[in-house]
């Protein structure tokens, strides 16, 4: 007895061992897409894009992808060691020994003007308040202005400025800056002026890589081993460790606050200064830091810690709130079996024995060296653990007590029973006998009223007194792959298995059973065990926690949960199953094989930053769409067969951007107003979409719950096939009409072009029928009128003679009237004349006539029509006027020949007249008139007489 007293004594009493928490980092490398491991200057943009330098060019990463910038690209060099995004958004690159390039918009451009060989590197890069861009190289300064870089100073062995690293503005017109071998430099820019104000001589390492002004304008500089500050020309020094003086090289300065800076150590991690107290709390390999070589520090916009490293890439941390114990922290194993809280100290089983952990995270071993299973606290605050040969109880005061040998894989104890689980049975020992209940593996057991429920992976079964036995309604056969049970009170549990969540309650004999689906809680995969707390349920899973509000879920079926996400992978295996605890401090334990997981919700810092939301890319079938090529006056216009669109939504985050949902729709298309499902998968693609307006349209998660409140939309037209346009059928309406319309009207200008030569050939004919008929009565019939009134005048017979000579008169003027004999020996002037005398002569109507002499302006042919017409006018008005006088005027006028016939007759409709009149005579007149390509004008009114112009071109 005195042997294992001393045992236990001297196993509670070991020299507590101090530990350290490892915290979750997430650091992406080449492997994530990252150009290259070694990282040095960091920066978030305007658009929260973070932007890397590294020594195989410049990365652009928007929480998904990185965007790599080489000098394929057109990179003065790979090897980069500053960056600034400008007030005009543009990227300014500075690198090794090649000068600067700038990036905008996805191009690149290498500035060139002075001397990069002999300035060296390009280490830091600020902007004036005039926009003035300034070029901190190792032995010089840069400026950049109006598109021209110019030297605002340059080492030489005058000034001996060399080193220089990094800089900052104290205000508009000043400057400090750290060199490597010079120590702190004051820059006045008006006059151009450079002090080199400390240095070794002056008590400051030559060796300083950072500086910073704060709101205070006190002046902060990291250096070799040392912080410095300088406040209204004081310097104060703050000091490390002696032995981590080597490893604290501070390259970054990065303020979180009026009172705390980040500072990141080439050598030791990084660390939190307190500059009020000049405390430093150092985070380095021991809590989990991926690299001891730190160079710069960012807080991103969502409360992210960004930091470059050597080899390590770019590395994120957050916060404190998840924490991982394995044996590089001080438990004897990282495999971690069990978890129990006693005494206020978190014992954890392990393979190597279990240990206490106290509240100030010291640990000190309970238990031999040996692999330890379970634990179990029991109702009269001791200690039950088991091993694989035995099953032991501590209490505070007694030493270790065997109940039992053996190897049980889960142990429980309510009231005077102690339950024991082999493999295919469990054994019970009680207070006055042992006995055995037949039954299979358990993963954990619950009281619900006068029994038990046994929680297998095969299903859920019922224990009562020495009976198991499965529950009305959970047949195993439909309700399997359980993972997790706890108790709710006296007459309720909550179970869990992969799919469903189980709420089981006892009434009477009667079992009433709710199940849930766990689709229902968000972003949770891969559930593993579940703990109630009060009124709050946790859930766990992959990388996950959930805190669900348990009433409300109860009685209204609504799901209210808190997510809390750790990074991917923070735990290399997922947590065991139903290995939950909570704390009365309310930290969630958890044991896997990768150590034990411990989480605080007071350390955690919740997201609650909408996405910023982009298109990255959008194919038109299977190619980038360069948009500028279809936009016109602001507007996207595609052909009706580029109708075959893919866009790839970015939503811009960094805390949990694996756990980022979108939901998406397409305003335009039939149903196009409601919301997609939510999905993890960025790519949309919309095939064949018919010609119209669209607005594409997305939200997305943070990963964490929060949704953009406002969604990003791409408004793009397709156009319909013209031959679907109501342009196109209108064209084809309007050619169709007018191709009739040509058709007909070409028809009928032939028809009347027919006509018109047929009614020519016939004036034509009728005047040669005419000219013959005259000549034959003029050379036969007139001959022989002219010889029988010769004879009757021989013949004495005066009768005879008279009707023979007026027979010939009568002939020769029918002749004359078939054909003006005068036309063609006087000419048409004296023709006319002469036909107007005769009409004068024979009629009551008084002629007058003004005529000039048009001879040499007409042909044979036009004066004969001419003459026509005049003759048909005369003939008319004889025989229908009813004139008293009448005039007739021919006159020259420039190129043409006017002639105008006036009556003081009855008058008459001239258009009626043309409608309704059959005589030939007009008819003829006109077609004389079309003859002669003149133009004829017929005036007339009633009881006012007649006027009819013709002008005739010559």
């Amino acid at each position: 007895m005195k042997r294992l007293f001393l045992t236990f004594f001297l196993l509670c009493f070991l020299p507590l061992v101090s530990t350290a928490q490892k915290y979750q980092f997430k650091n992406y490398k080449v492997e994530e897409g990252l150009v290259s491991n070694e990282t040095y200057a960091i920066l978030q943009d305007s658009k929260n894009r973070i932007w890397v330098s590294t020594t195989g060019g410049i990365s652009c990463f928007n929480g998904k992808t990185f965007k790599n910038y080489t000098t394929d690209d057109g990179l003065a060099s790979n090897i980069v060691f500053s960056i600034l995004e400008d007030s005009k958004g543009r990227i300014w690159v500075g690198t090794l020994d090649n000068g600067i390039s700038i990036i905008e918009n996805g191009k690149i451009t290498n500035p060139k003007g002075v001397d990069f060989d002999y300035l060296g590197s390009a280490t830091y890069i600020l902007e004036g308040g005039d926009g003035t861009i300034y070029i901190i190289f190792v032995k010089g300064i840069v400026t950049y202005k109006n598109g021209k870089l110019e030297y605002l100073l340059k080492g030489t062995e005058e000034n001996q400025v060399s080193g220089l690293q990094s800089a900052d503005w104290f205000d508009d017109n000043t400057l400090y800056l750290a060199s490597s071998n010079r120590g702190i430099y004051k820059l006045t820019l008006n006059p151009l002026k450079i002090e080199n104000i400390y240095n070794e001589k002056s008590g400051v390492n030559n060796i300083c890589y950072s500086v910073f002004v704060d709101a205070k304008k006190d002046v902060w500089v990291g250096a070799y081993g040392e912080l410095y500050k300088i406040s209204n020309g004081k310097l104060t020094k703050y000091k490390f460790k002696q032995e981590d003086f080597d490893k604290n090289r501070i390259y970054g300065i990065y303020e979180e606050n009026e009172n705390e800076f980040y500072l990141s150590f080439e050598g030791n991690g990084f660390g939190f200064f307190n500059k009020q107290t000049g405390d430093l709390k150092i985070i380095n390999e021991t809590q989990g830091l991926p690299s001891k070589y730190i160079y710069r520090i960012i807080k991103d916009t969502e409360g992210n810690l960004w930091m470059t490293s050597y080899g390590e890439g770019i590395i994120r941390f957050r916060d404190t709130s998840f924490k991982l114990y394995d044996e590089k922290q001080g438990l004897p194993s990282k495999s971690v079996n069990s978890i129990a809280e006693w005494n206020e100290d978190w014992i954890v089983a392990t393979e190597d024995g279990a240990v206490a952990i106290d509240n100030e995270k010291n640990i000190r071993q309970i238990t031999p060296n040996k692999p330890i299973k379970n634990l179990l606290v029991t109702p009269e605050n001791n200690l039950l653990y088991t091993s694989d040969a035995e099953v032991k109880e501590l209490s505070k005061n007694s030493p270790p007590k065997l109940i039992d040998e053996g190897d049980y894989n889960l142990l429980y104890k309510e009231g005077d029973k102690t339950f024991l689980f082999e493999t295919n049975k469990i054994k019970v020992l009680s207070k006055d006998s042992t006995y055995y209940i037949n039954t299979r593996k358990s993963i954990d057991m619950a009281p619900i009223g006068d029994r038990y429920i046994l929680c297998k992976i095969a299903g859920l079964f019922q224990m009562k007194g020495e009976k198991v036995d499965t529950i009305p309604g959970l047949s195993p056969l439909n309700h399997y792959d359980f993972r997790s049970i706890d108790i709710i009170n006296t007459d309720e549990i909550i179970a869990g298995s992969e799919k469903r969540l189980y709420h089981i309650s006892l009434v009477g004999n009667n079992f009433k059973i709710k199940t849930f689906d766990l689709s229902l809680f968000g972003s949770l995969k891969y559930f593993r065990a579940l703990k109630v707390d009060g009124t709050n349920l946790w859930l766990a899973g992959r990388d996950m926690l959930l805190k669900v509000d348990l009433d409300i879920l109860l009685k209204k079926d609504s799901i209210v949960a808190t997510q809390f996400s750790s990074i991917a992978h923070f735990l290399q295996n997922d947590i065991d199953f139903n290995s939950l605890v909570i704390t009365k401090d309310k930290t969630v334990l958890a044991s896997s094989l990768s150590g034990m997981l411990a989480f605080n919700e007071k350390d955690f810092i919740p997201n609650t930053n909408a996405p910023k939301l982009g298109l990255s890319e959008i194919f038109l079938f299977s190619e980038p769409l360069d948009d500028s090529l279809y936009r016109f006056k602001n507007e996207l216009i595609l052909p009706y067969q580029k109708n075959y669109l893919t866009f790839t939504m970015e939503a811009i985050t960094f805390t949990n951007p694996e756990n980022v949902k979108y939901k998406y729709r397409l305003k335009g298309l039939r149903n196009g107003n409601e919301w997609s499902q939510p999905t993890d998968d960025p790519n949309v693609v919309f095939s064949y979409l018919p010609p119209g307006e669209y607005t594409f349209e997305f939200t997305a998660s943070n990963g964490d719950g929060v949704w953009q409140s406002t969604p990003y939309k791409y408004s793009f037209i397709i156009k319909v096939p013209f031959w679907r346009t109501w342009l196109f059928w209108v064209s084809i309406l309007s050619i169709i009409a007018l191709g009739v319309f040509l058709f007909y009207y070409y028809k009928n200008k032939a028809e009347k072009k027919r006509n018109e030569v047929y009614t020519h050939n016939l004036i034509k004919a009728q005047e040669e029928e005419r000219t013959r008929v005259a000549r034959e009565l003029h050379d036969s019939v007139g001959q022989k009128l002219m010889l029988l009134t010769k004879k009757t005048k021989t013949a004495g017979n005066p009768e005879m003679e008279f009707l023979a000579s007026n027979t010939l008169e009568e002939l020769r003027t029918i002749s004359r009237g078939l054909h003006p004999a005068t036309l063609e020996r006087l000419g048409p002037t004296a023709a006319i004349k002469t036909m107007i005398d005769e009409v004068d002569a024979n009629t009551s109507i008084f002629f007058t006539h003004e005529i000039e002499d048009i001879d040499t302006f007409l042909s044979k042919e036009a004066s004969l029509h001419l003459y026509r017409i005049i003759q048909e006018v005369l003939n008319n008005m004889v025989k229908h006027a009813e004139a008293k006088a009448a005039s007739v005027t021919i006159e020259k006028k420039k190129n043409t020949i006017e002639a105008i016939i006036m009556d003081n007759g009855k008058g008459f409709e001239h258009s009626e007249k043309l409608k309704t009149s059959n005589s030939l005579g007009m008819k003829t007149l006109l077609e004389r008139a079309k003859i002669l390509h003149s133009k004829i004008d017929i005036k007339s009114q009633l009881n006012k007489g007649t006027t009819i112009t013709l002008i005739i071109p010559i």
